[in-house]
């Protein structure tokens, strides 16, 4: 009898744990591993009771290098044509002929837009019938003065008439000059917005004259920067339109005053455009070279920020030195350092951002000096 109850007891803790196992999920491999983690645990002890030491930290290094630099400016600037006029007509009047294609070049002096002279014309011809008969009348007066059969105030009045006649004369035949309108300059043209037969009063826009074989580049400079525009002769100027090219401009004039609201100077350089692939109104990037200087670059990798300021690790014996530096002008994957580095020094550029000043490196990577 005991031995059925034993066994009936072995049975009910069997199951009892297999139905434990199934529903709470218990893993038994697990069991098993942590009880290996756990003879694994007490190994060291088992050899001396010491932990196993760390090795040197593994880092990438590069040699900070000489370069020269110069303290550029950059500016945006706009081009502008060198002349640039809005042809428009000093008299009112209906467009005759219009003499050229929008677009087009032309030469100082080339007729562009011809107005109705009729009118002009009759009064051209009347001063001159008027004209004539003054010169008529004074010639009588004159041989009577000779004999001195005319009073001299008679004789003034016809030499005043004839003057005035002439006066008359001269005026119509500007007013006729001036119905025909011509360029001021050579240059290119725009869109004419008339055509022939539309009537346009004096000082209408009829169309747009641009002088393009030399531009100038207008931009301006901070108010802190304008001795270094001031002694600076040329400045180079690229455009977004045209990747890959690089155009020379000559500084030709600083604004005598500043401008209060931007607190900046406005500048303005001219440069050729006998080629004609820049045209005015186009945005540029204008850099205004400064003098050379010594300078010492490292990668920008090597710089750790700490708190307010930045250190760079150097390595020398095989041990990292921890050297707060003062950083200047950054170009490229690279940046200057003003203080604290020089040439030649070999800093970290990879694995600095868990060291500590004195702690021992294996070099992994060494790249050569920094390029100029």
């Amino acid at each position: 009898m005991r031995f059925w109850a034993f066994l009936l007891a072995i049975v009910v803790i069997v199951a009892g744990g297999a139905l434990a196992v199934r529903h709470y999920g218990i893993d038994l491999a697990a069991l098993s591993g942590l009880q290996k983690f756990a003879a694994t645990s007490q190994e060291p002890q088992r050899q001396g009771g010491q932990p196993r030491a760390r090795g040197p930290a593994p880092v990438e290094t590069a040699r900070a290098a000489a370069s020269r630099l110069s303290d550029d400016i950059s500016a945006i600037g706009t081009l502008l044509a060198e002349e640039s006029v809005a042809i428009a007509p000093e008299t009112s009047g209906r467009v005759a002929k219009v003499l050229f294609e929008d677009g087009q070049a032309v030469e100082k002096g080339t007729p562009l837009f011809q107005f109705d002279t009729d009118l002009a014309t009759s009064d051209l011809a009347e001063a001159k019938a008027r004209l004539k008969l003054a010169e008529a009348n004074y010639q009588r007066q004159q041989k009577l003065r000779q004999t001195g059969n005319v009073a001299q105030s008679a004789y003034e009045e016809a030499l005043s008439a004839r003057d005035v006649a002439r006066a008359a004369v001269d005026s119509a035949q500007v007013r006729i000059d001036k119905l025909t309108i011509a360029a001021p300059f050579s240059g290119t043209l725009g869109f004419r917005s008339v055509s022939e037969g539309a009537y346009v009063t004096a000082g209408t826009p009829l169309v747009q004259l641009d002088k393009v074989d030399r531009l100038q580049a207008s931009f301006s400079v901070p108010e802190l920067q304008q001795q270094a525009v001031a002694q600076a002769k040329t400045v180079e100027l690229t455009a977004d339109a045209l990747p890959g090219e690089e155009f020379t401009a000559e500084i030709s004039a600083l604004n005598p005053a500043i401008d209060v609201n931007g607190r900046a100077l406005q500048v303005r350089a001219r440069l050729d455009n006998e080629k004609m692939k820049l045209r005015p109104g186009l945005l540029v990037r204008v850099t205004v070279k400064g003098p050379e200087r010594e300078a010492v670059m490292i990668p920008e990798a090597a710089v750790v920020q700490r708190g307010q300021g930045a250190i760079v690790f150097v390595v020398a014996d095989n041990k990292a030195r921890q050297v707060s530096v003062r950083l200047g002008k950054r170009m490229e994957g690279k940046v200057e350092v003003t203080e604290g580095i020089a040439a030649g020094d070999v800093v970290v550029t990879a694995g600095n951002a868990r060291l500590s000043d004195g702690a021992e490196v294996e070099v992994v990577s060494a790249a050569a000096a920094v390029a100029e």
